[in-house]
């Protein structure tokens, strides 16, 4: 069990790509030859190339900390450069916003003022380690739909051995006030504690799962790392408890409340928690436009800063956008993802599956309500 099934729609239940529908279609066609590719559903847009942790499993490490050279001489976009970008995001009709790293966003001293810019025209999500927290960030932060917090430990000597620094009670300090922050003032922000399970915090899932709860957060999200990406320094199959990660998963679903969630997320992977692929086709990135801190825009959020897959220039000016997105160069980039020799863990997985099974294939015959 994922998740109860009282709660079974909700954001990490993949079969919402159902909801994207016409996008699919109309995705298919373009590939097919058509030239209108609709606007993304989603922009995920990194405002800063920059850590304040050391995470091993990190998929930005190789061009964060390897190879810096690759993020190019701008490493933190431009305010002024983010409001234009929204303003036009809004115009192309794209509907969510996610502010994520790259690092953490939290490091974009503008980042509050961002926020609050786009928070009444684009649903906004912030993917933060929770490290650096001050009070307009706080304050911001209730603005968004919803907030992922990525600890991956539930305890001080795993904190460290996963991430890389002595950050555990300062980040635990920070989403208390977060949460203190979310009651005072009424928000419905939604708070999820993250936790990626790898070998450091395989036997205190159950712990963590309680944590979050004690901590007044609305859900726990927990799912195997991806340790198999070619760009990870020691990238290996890791060998996992996995029939101790289920019990403890049994037991965090009996925490669960009206009050708190909890998602055990793992259709993404074999039943060994490592890399699958149950699709044939690259079909569902233009679900989402990704756009770093170089000003490029990329194919897909699992190849950020790859040059493989860089699709075309936002920067200075977001509209140039249009250039390009649904182009011929960014049709055969798509069609020729050699998926097995490429890509690990895929994102998008069940999006391409549902693309081949219900709009090219029609197996759950669609006009049959």
């Amino acid at each position: 069990m994922e998740w109860s099934n009282k709660v079974k729609y909700n954001s990490f239940n993949s079969f919402k790509g159902l909801t994207y529908y016409q996008n699919y279609e109309q995705i298919v066609r373009w590939v097919d030859g058509d030239s209108y590719l609709p606007p993304p559903v989603e922009c995920n847009l990194d405002p800063f190339a920059g850590c304040n942790l050391d995470c091993y499993f990190c998929i930005t490490q190789r061009y964060l900390k390897d190879k810096r050279e690759e993020v190019g001489e701008m490493r933190k976009l431009p305010l002024n450069y983010m409001t234009k970008m929204v303003d036009f995001l809004v115009e192309w009709g794209v509907k969510g916003l996610c502010l994520s790293g790259g690092g953490d966003p939290s490091l974009h001293p503008e980042l509050p003022l961002i926020i609050n810019y786009a928070k009444d025209r684009m649903d906004v999500s912030v993917f933060t380690n929770a490290v650096k927290m001050y009070l307009p960030l706080a304050d911001s932060l209730m603005n968004c739909k919803w907030i992922s917090l990525s600890v991956d430990a539930a305890e001080e000597k795993a904190y460290k051995a996963i991430k890389g620094r002595d950050k555990f009670a300062e980040v635990i300090e920070n989403i208390s006030s977060l949460v203190w922050n979310r009651k005072d003032v009424g928000s419905p922000v939604f708070l999820v504690f993250k936790l990626l399970i790898l070998p450091e915090n395989q036997y205190q899932i159950y712990d963590a799962c309680k944590l979050a709860k004690k901590l007044g957060l609305q859900a726990i999200h927990i799912r195997p790392a991806d340790f198999e990406r070619k760009d990870i320094k020691g990238a290996k199959k890791l060998e996992l408890d996995v029939e101790a990660i289920h019990k403890q998963f049994e037991k965090c679903h009996e925490e669960e409340t009206e009050d708190f969630r909890v998602f055990t997320v793992t259709h993404k992977f074999d039943s060994d928690f490592h890399v699958k692929h149950d699709f044939g086709a690259c079909l569902a990135p233009p679900l989402l436009i990704p756009i770093l801190t170089d000003g490029n825009a990329y194919l897909c959020v699992d190849h950020k800063m790859e040059q493989r897959y860089r699709i075309g220039s936002c920067y200075p000016n977001p509209r140039s956008i249009l250039d390009w997105w649904g182009s011929d160069e960014h049709r055969q980039m798509m069609k020729t993802i050699i998926i097995n020799s490429e890509c690990s863990r895929c994102t998008f997985s069940q999006y391409n599956q549902q693309i081949e099974q219900v709009v090219m294939k029609d197996n759950m015959f669609r006009n049959f309500p």
